[in-house]
């Protein structure tokens, strides 16, 4: 079925869920920009796709790649395209195909098959913001350029696609609908830097976002602003969660509040480097490496982070809810201290307590009204992987440097 320039805008005010199969969990991975941003080209995709595959570091004993932790989505982001090749000074021919930098990647279809061929699952990018489209007025053209783009999508091999927000085809629910007509899975992470979200009712997507899975026409949707690897952006990012983690959950299974990509790696410190980490991990967002994973020595100093499967557990687990700010504290915007929380299935609780501090805070957890966790309670420390004494009433977290952070689970 041809989807006309009518039925595009009837789509922005009826809910138009994808058939995919993805985004059951948080998606786990790694995307380009933060490593390469405008630089990148086919070869150090292909370059990236071997690190991810590899077997070369342990993990509990046994020699263990990144896709065998789960970052089997490789993402290849903007500034593939041949700008000002196109009708209009576009990257889209007059027959709406878009058009690709052969010089920098010569084989689209070679590249996702290299990707397959290691058991990797690859991202596309679309709606760029590098010369952004925002031109075009003839609906039939419009309606190409959409068509033609969602063929090239699937004749590529793609697997996913992240939908920017710079250029004029913002509509996702008219992409997913037409995605979801092509028979291929495909992916989808809404770019839209939190302008578009679960819960309206207008707009580019409008969904409810509150079924199980989540009937919204996106995988995963950014909450925030771009991030950078500085303390403050992380933490700024991290907020920008709050307000889909209420009672339903809009981020939820089949669509997911994403503060964007990981810097883990590229963080001043590795204390924010495992508490950027752990935070991603206890409000169930996607984790979507960004560091250069040719850096062989870089990837050995943050490996303890990002192949902590304990982490990874409480990130991918679900029993009802996404993980919650639970208290802050300290300093003169009370937020020098963090204590989030995410219930686990049996009852457990995850939690991660962050310094906003720029000093040395200690901290302390009121099991009960905390956690509503009554009696003597287990506790496991996630980022040493060792059992601790039980708890009864209070949990003391002792001092916490700057921008460190402490991660449990807690059981009865």
């Amino acid at each position: 079925m041809k989807t006309s320039m009518f039925l595009a805008g009837a789509l922005a005010t009826t809910v138009q869920a994808i058939d995919n199969g993805y985004g059951l969990t948080p998606p786990m991975g790694w995307r380009s920009w933060n490593c390469y941003h405008a630089n990148v080209n086919q070869t150090l995709m292909e370059n990236t796709m071997d690190k991810v595959a590899e077997r070369t570091r342990m993990v509990n004993g046994k020699l263990t790649s990144m896709a065998d932790l789960g970052y089997v989505a490789v993402g290849l982001d903007d500034n593939w395209q041949a700008c000002g090749t196109g009708v209009n000074g576009s990257f889209h021919d007059a027959a709406g195909h878009p058009l690709i930098n052969t010089k920098t990647f010569p084989s689209m279809k070679g590249m996702t098959d290299y990707g397959h061929a290691k058991g990797l699952r690859v991202g596309w990018y679309m709606n760029n913001c590098i010369c952004a489209e925002k031109h075009f007025t003839d609906p039939t053209y419009i309606q190409k350029h959409m068509e033609e783009s969602v063929k090239a999508i699937v004749a590529a091999g793609f697997d996913g696609v992240k939908l920017d927000g710079c250029g004029q085809f913002r509509n996702l629910t008219w992409w997913g609908q037409l995605l979801n007509e092509t028979g291929r899975s495909v992916m989808i992470e809404n770019c839209h830097w939190g302008g578009t979200v679960p819960g309206q009712t207008t707009g580019d997507a409008p969904c409810t976002g509150t079924t199980m899975p989540s009937n919204c026409p996106y995988n995963f949707f950014r909450s925030s602003t771009d991030i950078n690897p500085s303390w403050k952006s992380i933490f700024s990012n991290l907020q920008t969660t709050i307000k889909f983690q209420g009672n339903p959950p809009l981020s939820r299974p089949g669509t997911w509040a994403y503060p964007d990509m990981l810097e883990v790696g590229n963080m001043a410190t590795y204390n924010e480097d495992r508490t950027h980490f752990g935070a991603w991990c206890i409000v169930s967002s996607p984790l979507i490496l960004g560091h250069d994973l040719t850096n062989e020595a870089l990837t050995d100093k943050i490996w303890p982070i990002i192949s902590n499967t304990e982490a990874i557990a409480v990130n991918q687990a679900w029993a009802g809810h996404p993980g919650r700010l639970v208290k802050q504290w300290g300093g003169s915007g009370g937020n020098d201290m963090q204590m989030w929380a995410k219930a686990l299935p049996e009852g457990k609780q995850a939690v991660l307590i962050l310094s906003n501090n720029n000093g040395n805070e200690t901290a302390s957890i009121d099991l009960e009204k905390d956690l509503g966790m009554s009696g003597t309670v287990a506790v496991r420390d996630i980022w040493d992987h060792k059992d601790l004494a039980k708890a009864t009433g209070t949990f003391n977290a002792g001092t916490i440097e700057s921008h460190d952070s402490r991660f449990y689970i807690f059981s009865q």
